[in-house]
């Protein structure tokens, strides 16, 4: 390996055969996490890659890369488990080539991937994978604040990645060494949620039989992430406020302040607008978040992604027939990202590995809900039993009895489908054989 490299702008390189994917660049990062996961800075999307595979962790000008995976970090055709990195090294993570390079200045920066491509097969930004214009948008954006450490609001329809937007903002500012703590505020009970944030002396209320730290606390030196901020009790509101003015907190039982140092990022799905006319918001609490706001596009608004999304959540499983992209291109996707990503798991799953066409993909909203049908005046299901009971009796009817199809349209395989229609007394007409025996 080369020796003396030079302080500069560094990057990584990606190959894939004799493709370029594009370059990642390291930045000001003290460490980079490589792998399959979306919460890594460089993603390969690819089975054979550990979802955390390896870490590059820089000190001054020395790079040192630490293997984490089961599968293996080669350099050379030697597995490593730690090797220290020089300008022009190469190493290899299952089908991909990465390559630490010194950048030049005139390289051109249309070529960068962030975090995965925008010149090869996948688009990837920190975990985010896209290249339509609302994406390069939103990308840009989240470079632009990053470094700022001012509090951000991102808003956003539910399962469009608000999180991950949240997490490239910590991981590319001067926050990313510190904590990424992530609190949902719509989750928690509302008598716990100030002990959540703020922490608690011990003996503070029943149940607290030691003193423990809030998220802020927690998150330290780092980022606090507040999702689904716009569900926060009016009770509490006036107290985050005073959060993120003051930078001090005040535990549950204390009588005295601990300053924090936080980077608050919040996300919400709904109008915090609105919920200010409404009452629901305080306002002086909104425009103290809406320092940095950024909007994440729904799938609806970024449908040039559909392929590039769909590539990246197979991982090379399935291939997807023509019809079927039509179909995924034409549907509204009212759950965004997180039920494109849901319909293509199932479908994979049905198929079995081959390639997935039109009649593979099922919609909830497309009259593929076992619950259509269910009409007011029937008796509701109390218990878990009775639910899936009502579900493969609906089943059965809406197939005609026809166990393969009914197996298919919910999503499991048809042994256990067959199993369940056994266990219920579910007889082929789609009548319970039970009932009739009453």
């Amino acid at each position: 390996m080369m020796t003396g490299m030079g302080i500069g702008k560094m990057r990584i390189d990606v190959y894939k055969g004799d493709q370029y994917l594009g370059g990642y660049h390291v930045g000001s990062s003290s460490q980079l996490r490589i792998g399959r996961g979306r919460k890594n800075q460089i993603i390969l999307p690819h089975q054979t890659v550990s979802r955390h595979h390896a870490n590059l962790v820089r000190q001054g000008a020395r790079y040192t890369l630490m293997d984490r995976s089961s599968n293996g970090t080669w350099i050379e055709g030697e597995r490593i488990e730690k090797a220290i990195l020089s300008r022009g090294d190469e190493f290899t993570i299952g089908p991909y080539q990465l390559r630490l390079t010194q950048e030049e200045s005139e390289w051109d920066k249309e070529t960068e991937i962030r975090g995965g491509s925008s010149s090869g097969d996948e688009s990837m930004f920190e975990g985010m994978v896209g290249r339509s214009e609302a994406m390069t948008r939103l990308f840009e954006m989240i470079d632009r604040i990053s470094s700022s450490g001012g509090t951000a609001l991102i808003m956003g329809e539910t399962g469009c990645g608000k999180e991950l937007v949240a997490r490239a903002l910590h991981n590319r500012g001067g926050r990313s060494s510190g904590p990424f703590v992530a609190i949902n505020c719509g989750a928690i009970s509302r008598d716990l949620v100030e002990s959540e944030l703020f922490g608690h002396e011990k003996g503070a209320f029943t149940g607290a039989s030691s003193a423990r730290k809030g998220a802020f606390e927690q998150a330290h030196g780092g980022t606090l992430f507040l999702d689904e901020i716009g569900e926060l009790s009016l009770s509490l509101q006036p107290k985050l406020l005073r959060v993120l003015e003051s930078g001090e907190i005040r535990r549950v039982g204390s009588q005295g302040s601990t300053s924090v140092d936080v980077r608050v990022v919040a996300a919400t799905h709904r109008h915090l607008k609105k919920g200010v006319e409404q009452g629901t918001f305080r306002a002086d609490l909104l425009y103290r978040l809406f320092v940095l706001p950024l909007s994440v596009p729904s799938l609806r608004q970024r449908k040039d992604d559909i392929p590039v999304l769909a590539q990246y959540f197979l991982m090379g499983r399935s291939a997807i027939l023509p019809d079927a992209m039509e179909r995924l291109e034409g549907h509204t996707w009212p759950g965004n990202v997180r039920e494109l990503k849901n319909v293509l798991e199932r479908a994979c799953i049905l198929k079995g590995g081959g390639a997935i066409d039109r009649e593979d993909l099922i919609f909830m909203d497309d009259g593929d809900d076992p619950m259509t049908g269910y009409e007011e005046d029937e008796e509701t299901p109390h218990t878990l039993e009775e639910l899936e009971r009502m579900y493969y009796t609906r089943a059965m009817e809406r197939s005609e009895g026809n166990i393969r199809a009914a197996a298919k349209w919910l999503g499991i395989p048809k042994s256990t489908f067959f199993d369940r229609v056994k266990k219920y007394g579910i007889s082929q007409d789609g009548k319970d054989e039970d009932a009739d025996a009453d």
